[in-house]
């Protein structure tokens, strides 16, 4: 664990987060309702696809998939768990001690690129509530209460980084 400032990074890690939206959509309704200027067609295709997710990919990008590090981890304060985060970063856009540092889980991502002098650049916001009664359970607040989240990408010097994932406890409010 890392002190921030009276926060506290703990990069230990609970049950995987089983983001559940509030509403399903079947592929035939996600295509009739769905904007298309809000959703690239090359992800309509993969959404709503009934093939290999793998294959797809794999056609895409012209071969397996890059390996990737996925960290979870906690910021808390006074005990009390504040944030949940996961970031997926590929291992290609990483030099290989930076790779290390970020596997060890001690400092913030944010921190280790700082100190590595490479700025990086969030982009792809996106905010939402899920519900999740295990997440919710962890954050200390009711099973049926949905919870804030937000996801965004993270660049280094143009070239994705991380995919993160975060969501924030009720008690942020107080």
């Amino acid at each position: 664990m890392t002190r921030l400032r009276g926060l506290t990074y703990d990069p230990r890690v609970i049950a995987p987060v089983s983001t559940t939206p509030q509403d399903w959509a079947t592929a035939e309704d996600f295509l009739a309702e769905t904007d298309p200027r809000e959703v690239s067609p090359l992800l309509r295709i993969l959404l709503t696809s009934d093939g290999s997710m793998t294959t797809l990919l794999e056609a895409l990008r012209g071969g397996a998939h890059d390996p990737a590090i996925t960290r979870h981890v906690w910021l808390t304060h006074a005990g009390h768990r504040l944030v949940y985060a996961v970031s997926v970063l590929p291992i290609a856009s990483l030099s290989p001690s930076l790779a290390e540092e970020i596997r060890r889980g001690v400092e913030p991502l944010g921190r280790l690129l700082d100190a590595r002098g490479r700025p990086a650049v969030r982009d792809g916001l996106r905010i939402g509530r899920i519900h999740n009664p295990g997440l919710a359970d962890a954050l200390g607040t009711p099973p049926s209460d949905p919870l804030w989240c937000r996801r965004y990408r993270l660049a280094v010097e143009q070239a994705l980084t991380a995919s993160i994932f975060e969501v924030f406890s009720p008690r942020l409010a107080d």
